[in-house]
């Protein structure tokens, strides 16, 4: 009999808990330490309305998080997601179609190979350098050579466009994607419910540590550590790495906007309150969601809005009431301390337990990538998990 025992609730654990049954896994044990499935990916409701902080877009047909998650049947609409960038000039701000920034050089970027974000940067020509190492400085409280190179992923950095002196930007496309049918809190709640059918046990406001977990691990079963893996590192006698906590404050607004949606406007001027808006619906209203570098007041608020979103809509926008308002950090953007000490935490794991406690980790700004990884490993260790060697 094969036991896989998934410490989080999330997007992820719920993934993990699919994967497990396709492996083969007899009996699947899903905890968390919060009193609903989707972990703080789960938006807030008000009047029904989902009041979403972060970006909940799913990828094509192909995409292997959607395959997962259709297969249990939860419920996509295709649709085109719009992108925005407002760029840095030298004479004010451009607005363009398209997920990154458009920035003025001569010569094209050379090859980005080094660890750090500082490494990433200098692979730019100098004109185009300067305004994203800006950027970084006013989005990131750390210094740039202390921050990994994925974090340009994270930043959309590596979707700069170059433009020479006349040259026209390459055109911004639309790109294909779904969105859950029932919002996500459909998706999270279909979720459960397929977890129930395939047999899975799952148990809500269990607050689990490492130690208990590794103590607790039988030889025929898999652990998953799908939450934060920071603690772990008290388990495997090793220091904590340091983490880049990105403040950001959130704001939902209704609105009146004629553009497309969903749209996601990022903002690489370094100017302002305000990173990126995106606008989405939720049960046929129009919802403006801001992130900001710190807290602002609504008239700010607005006028950014404002600035940010008329370059791609038809009419200036018309925001209604704030619905919503919170100030959380945020670690999309992982230290090169913490790479690197993710690597031993792993290394160490899968040999004390001969690779049955696994670690569903920070090391890529691509979801589907980290899924593709979760689901090697753990087909590896499904295939032969071992005894629990000495916990420290």
């Amino acid at each position: 009999m094969t036991k896989v025992r998934i410490i989080g609730g999330g997007l992820t654990g719920i993934l993990a808990a699919f994967e497990a049954h396709r492996l083969g896994a007899t009996q699947i044990r899903l905890q968390d330490a919060l009193d609903r499935l989707g972990g703080w990916s789960l938006p807030r409701t008000m009047q029904g309305l989902e009041l979403r902080e972060g970006e909940f877009a799913f990828g094509s047909a192909h995409d292997p998080i959607r395959r997962s998650l259709e297969w249990q049947g939860v419920t996509f609409d295709e649709v085109e997601l719009y992108f925005g960038a407002v760029s840095p000039t030298s004479d004010g701000r451009r607005a363009d179609w398209g997920e990154g920034p458009v920035l003025a050089a001569r010569n094209p970027m050379g090859r980005s190979d080094g660890e750090t974000l500082c490494d990433h940067l200098r692979a730019y020509p100098r004109e185009a350098a300067e305004p994203l190492r800006r950027f970084c400085q006013w989005r990131l409280p750390l210094w740039l050579d202390q921050v990994h190179a994925s974090a340009a992923a994270a930043l959309a950095l590596d979707r700069t466009r170059l433009v020479g002196p006349g040259e026209s930007p390459p055109p911004g496309f639309a790109l294909r994607g779904a969105i859950p049918r029932e919002g996500l809190s459909g998706l999270f709640a279909a979720s459960g419910r397929a977890l129930a059918r395939l047999g899975a046990q799952i148990e809500l406001g269990v607050l689990v540590s490492p130690r208990e977990a590794a103590l607790d691990r039988e030889p025929d079963e898999v652990i998953v550590w799908a939450a934060d893996p920071t603690p772990l590192f008290d388990l495997a006698a090793l220091p904590r790495p340091a983490a880049v906590a990105e403040r950001v404050a959130s704001y939902v607004f209704r609105a009146d906007i004629a553009a497309p949606r969903p749209l996601t406007v990022r903002n690489f001027t370094a100017v302002g309150p305000v990173t990126q808006v995106r606008v989405y619906e939720s049960r046929g209203e129009t919802l403006v969601a801001l992130e900001c570098v710190d807290e602002a007041n609504d008239a700010e608020l607005r006028r950014e809005a404002t600035r940010l979103l008329s370059p791609f809509a038809e009419r200036p926008p018309e925001l209604g009431a704030c619905l919503f308002a919170n100030v959380r950090s945020r670690f999309a953007c992982p230290t090169v301390e913490a790479v690197r000490g993710l690597a031993r935490l792993k290394a160490e794991l899968a040999q004390r337990h001969t690779g049955g406690f696994l670690v569903a980790g920070w090391e890529s700004a691509d979801a589907a990538a980290r899924f593709a990884a979760l689901s090697g490993e753990m087909q590896t260790a499904l295939a032969g998990a071992g005894p629990v060697s000495a916990v420290a």
